[in-house]
This record gives C-alpha cells, structure tokens and sequence, in this order.
C-alpha cells in the first residue's frame, strides 16, 4: 500500500464514522408522524427551535454523504492505477 491509499483510507474510515454519527443525530420522522394524532404535546417554541437543528444535521449529511462518494471513487481509481 502506498501512502495515498493509507491516507485515503484513513478518510474513508473517518468520513464513514461521522455520517453514522450525524445520521443517529437526526429526529426520528416518525414522532413527527404521530403529531397529526395529537398524541404530542411539544409547543410551537419547542419545534421551531428544533428545526433549525434538524435542517443542519440535514446538510451535513448531504455534505457527508457526497464526500464518502467522492473519496471512494477516488480510492478506487488509485488502487486501480498506480
């Protein structure tokens, strides 16, 4: 293994490790669901607030999701021609 292919699979290992994390992070969709019911007594203060929340952890995801796309992409086409 040449130093590339340890570095990018140092990333990969790290890249895949956050996802997880952020993606176990988010709200659970189907406690917003169970809202429609009215089986939830959060206040409206509580759900904006958490919203904000939920959309960052939504990009970060998105953000994370596309740099483990690109890095195996690139891990792949390392291993394959050097």
């Amino acid at each position: 293994m040449t130093g590339l292919q340890i570095a990018l699979s140092v990333i990969l290992i790290v890249v895949s490790i956050l996802l997880i994390v952020i993606v176990l992070l988010q709200k659970n969709r189907q406690a917003d669901a169970s809202a429609i019911n009215g089986s939830t007594s959060n206040s409206f203060f509580d759900k904006t607030q958490s919203r904000g929340k939920d959309a960052t952890l939504e990009k970060l995801t998105i953000i994370l999701g596309v740099v483990l796309l690109v890095v195996v992409i690139v891990t792949i086409a390392v291993t394959l021609f050097v």
